[in-house]
This record gives structure tokens, sequence and C-alpha cells, in this order.
């Protein structure tokens, strides 16, 4: 069975971003099943080294919303029956062939801030298109199935109301080589707070700022990329709690960076009000590190039992658990929890989903 793969969401320059890390890890991971020949649709030939080797199909860059337009035509004459695509912004005009789009999370529509390192026209076209329900219905129904990485994400598009089609859960995951050193490490008698994510409002890591000033023997490690529009008020958040000196700013972590915080960390921590997964838990996890998240709805899904959880709106909370993580007897327990909750979240599982579908539809 070939399937067309829709690779052009893998960054070829700057660290992977949620959507780039899921399409790459998701297209390894088809690779290794025996029941498809994946074809790659990519828009620059760097994007070919990060993936197996294979056919492929050059596209236009899907960042050009004209030229997208076309690449539908550009499949039928490649002679594509199948096409699965990690994200969901994908041309469908004219489409001559069986389509899957994913969509990670509704948090947009909720939250309709563009991105702040947007260009003006794009901040203006992306809010445009979340003001309203209807384009994304629209887009998702040209689809024939709709996957998503969560059953809370699911939940959502279904009380959304966001589509006619199947919606199908095919969970985010971590490559197992990522954070393949577990050492046993004393986790309970180190200072680090490690936050990986982006400094969007709604990710709140303000909370976790407030809550790093209140518990004196920390150091909060903010691992994400620190867009230059959110950077002064950060600072000047860090600057009035008087913590700068227990504040490393990474401005986007190598992954390298990531694991030696980790190893480094007496927990990880996200105060996030909104996910789609929250894949920063599963890491941690995987890396042998107790998390603390925000008692919200996806992280009770992925993290169930295995996590402490607070209020995302109290900071002495979120202090509190970096406090608790500090007694051996809890870090045990909970980095054991952890292991297991963490090794039921695999690309292979994932893979195996994807196929079905595929295998359904062909």
């Amino acid at each position: 069975m070939k399937v067309y793969y829709d690779a052009r969401w893998i960054l070829v320059e700057n660290r992977f971003d949620g959507i780039s890390r899921y399409s790459h890890e998701l297209a390894w991971a088809l690779a290794e099943q025996s029941d498809i020949e994946p074809v790659w649709i990519v828009y620059d030939q760097r994007q070919l080294a990060k993936l197996p080797a294979g056919e492929h199909v050059l596209v236009t860059s899907p960042y050009n919303q004209l030229a997208e337009l076309f690449v539908p035509l550009r499949l039928n004459r490649h002679g594509a029956k199948l096409v699965y695509s990690p994200f969901f912004l994908m041309g469908t005009l004219g489409k001559r062939y069986k389509l899957v789009l994913t969509i990670h999370d509704l948090i947009y529509f909720t939250h309709r801030t563009p991105p702040q390192w947007y260009k003006w026209y794009e901040r203006l076209a992306f809010w445009l298109f979340h003001t309203t329900y209807w384009p994304l219905r629209w887009q998702l129904n040209s689809a024939d199935v709709v996957a998503t990485v969560s059953n809370t994400a699911r939940n959502e598009l279904i009380k959304a109301h966001a589509t006619k089609r199947d919606i199908v859960v095919v969970p985010n995951a971590v490559n197992s080589e990522l954070f393949s050193d577990t050492t046993p490490r004393q986790h309970a008698t180190m200072d680090g707070v490690v936050f990986m994510g982006a400094f969007t409002p709604y990710k709140n890591v303000e909370c976790l700022i407030d809550a790093a000033a209140i518990v004196p023997d920390v150091t909060l490690h903010l691992c994400g990329k620190l867009p230059p529009a959110r950077r002064p008020e950060i600072e000047a958040r860090i600057a009035k709690r008087g913590i700068a000196s227990r504040v490393v700013l990474y401005d986007g972590a190598t992954d390298d960076q990531y694991r030696a915080a980790l190893a480094q960390a007496r927990c990880a921590m996200s105060a996030s009000k909104l996910e789609g997964f929250g894949l920063p838990l599963i890491e941690a996890q995987q890396a042998g590190v107790p998390f603390g998240a925000a008692d919200t709805a996806i992280f009770r899904e992925v993290g169930g039992d295995s996590v402490l959880f607070f209020d995302p709106d109290s900071p002495e909370q979120a202090a509190d658990i970096m406090c608790k993580f500090a007694d051996p007897i809890v870090s045990h327990d909970y980095i054991d929890r952890g292991f297991k909750n963490a090794a039921r979240y695999t690309w292979a599982n994932s893979a195996s989903v994807a196929v079905s579908i595929c295998q359904r539809l062909s």
C-alpha cells in the first residue's frame, strides 16, 4: 500500500517544534511498518536528509497559501491514491485521492492571539481564520478521516462540531533514543525545575516564575524559544521577583541542553492551561524525572496518577509541588510511576493506528 506522507512540516534549520517533531517521528515509525510504502511529500530537498530513504515528490511550501491550491493537482498527476498529512493545513481542491488530515488541538479558537513572531499579514490571516469555525469545518470535511493526538482533543472537536468525518486518535509519543540514558539519579537532592514549551500566554510560564520566587532553593530552567516580543515582560517579571540569578533562559534549548537540564532537575513542570497533548510530560518521565502539571483535562488524560497536579492560577500550589519533589520517597515513587506511564506512548503504537486508518481507506 503506497501512502503519500506530507513531510513538509519538518523544519530544516531550527530545532523541532511540536508539529515538526510529530511529523518527523511518525514518518520514521510508518517507514518501519511492513504494510505500507511511504512516498515523502517535501518542498525542500534538505527535508529528505531527515527522512528514511524512499520515493519522494517535490511540491511547494505549505506556507505559500496561493501555491497550496495547486498541490492536489500535482499529487493527482503523480498518481497518489492515499495521502496522510500530520497537519490539517493542506490544499484539497480537486484532489482525486483519499486524504487523512491531522488536527492537534483547538487552542487558537480559544486563545486567538496570533504568535507574536508572525509577520503582520500572517497575524491578520491567523486571527481571521480563528474567529469562526466554518473555515476549519470546511477544511476538515474535505478529508476522508480526521486524526488527532488525544481523547481530550477528540472530545473538543466533537463538542465544537468541527467535522462530520470520523475522528481517530493517533497519539503523540517520544523517540526512545532521545532520552535513552535512564541512569538512576537522586533527583530529590537537585535544585533544577525544568519548563519546556513556548512562551505564548496560555502556557502560563508566569505561574512557574512566581512559584520559583517562593521556593528559595530551586533554579528555574526555561528551555523554550523566547520571542523578542515576549522577552521584556518575562525578564521584567523575573527581575521583579528577584530571582534573576536563579533562572536560566535558554531561548530555544537544543536536545543536548534539554537532556542536560533534565539530568540535573528535581522535577519538570508545566502550568499550561491549554494543550493538545502535553509532550514535555512524557519526555520528562521517559528521562526519569518526576512531573508536576496544571490540573487540566489533557494532563489528567496523559499523566493520570503518575503526576502531581496543581491549580494553574496558584503559584503557591506550584511551589508546594516543587517542595514535595525534594522528598526522596515522593520523588522515587513518581519516577517509577512516570516510567510506567511513558511506556504507554510509543511511535510504533501510533504508526500502527495510522496504518489501520490507511488500510480502511484503501
